[in-house]
């Protein structure tokens, strides 16, 4: 009998410690949780885009518009390197590729956003483009860069010269997409950050440097910071890349001479300082 009520002691204290073990850790967890509280993930207005998949930016906000004049087939669209077998690219000199591999490709040589002389039409002999590849809606402020790089074709294949230009500009007013209804209108866009080679001026040979005259004929990094906005912030503003030439086309323009090419924009980014 004394074995036996040992032995129930025993289990009785062993099960008790135990009920003490667990009350002790139901009472602690709470505290526990409410000193170490979990906050949702920290977001960033910086942001990075390849362009290797154009049919997606509208899902990410990206408008396109496309205002030339008379308009063409196209505006911006998937980066444009394609075999060019049997065709006479401007009619001028044959190539065997029409434009150029992307700066930085994860899955094929068009992972870029490209725009060329299509956007317009010039079937009368003279085109005006101006075709637009707007921002989704961001907050900015005075110190904030946009950084990309970007390039036109390398023209010693065509018996000419070529000429390209592109405008960076910015909506701080408003955040919407207008850019009204003509070659010449830019609507909300009354801010240019930059104009790469607002004079026309035959396409840098060199073709690796910002500084040099006309557009670059290889991928060259520009880097816009953003200055002057009124009040130093603005809230759900919008930039925009716009590929542009007056008197232009496929033959040249009525001055024959004025040859817009493939355009390129590659690893874009919004850089929140």
């Amino acid at each position: 009998m004394k074995t036996n009520k040992t032995v129930l002691y025993s289990i009785a204290s062993v099960v008790f410690i135990m009920l003490v073990i667990v009350s002790c850790k139901k009472e602690t967890e709470p505290t526990q949780r409410n000193m170490t509280p979990v906050f949702p993930p920290v977001t960033s207005a910086s942001f990075v885009e390849e362009f290797d998949s154009v049919s997606t930016l509208t899902r990410k906000g990206w408008v396109f518009r496309n205002n030339s004049n008379p308009i063409g087939q196209a505006g911006w669209r998937q980066g444009r390197y394609e075999a060019a077998t049997g065709v006479q690219y401007k009619f001028l000199a044959p190539v065997s590729f029409v434009g150029f591999p992307a700066y930085s490709a994860s899955k094929t040589p068009n992972d870029f956003v490209s725009c060329d002389v299509s956007a317009a039409n010039d079937a009368s002999g003279n085109a005006n483009m101006s075709a637009w590849l707007i921002s989704p809606q961001l907050p900015m402020k005075n110190g904030d860069q946009i950084v990309f790089y970007t390039r036109a074709v390398d023209d010693q294949d065509y018996s000419v010269y070529t000429r390209d230009r592109m405008q960076v500009r910015a909506n701080y007013t408003d955040g919407s997409t207008e850019v009204g209804g003509t070659h010449l209108s830019t609507g909300s866009f009354t801010t240019t950050l930059l104009d790469i080679n607002s004079a026309y001026i035959n396409n840098d040979p060199a073709g690796n440097t910002p500084a040099a005259p006309g557009y670059p004929q290889q991928w060259a990094r520009y880097t816009v910071t953003l200055a002057n906005i009124p009040g130093g912030a603005v809230t759900n503003g919008r930039f925009a890349f716009r590929c542009m030439s007056t008197n232009a086309g496929l033959f040249g323009g009525t001055s024959g001479n004025n040859y817009p090419t493939v355009v390129g924009i590659d690893s874009l980014a919004f850089i929140r300082r």
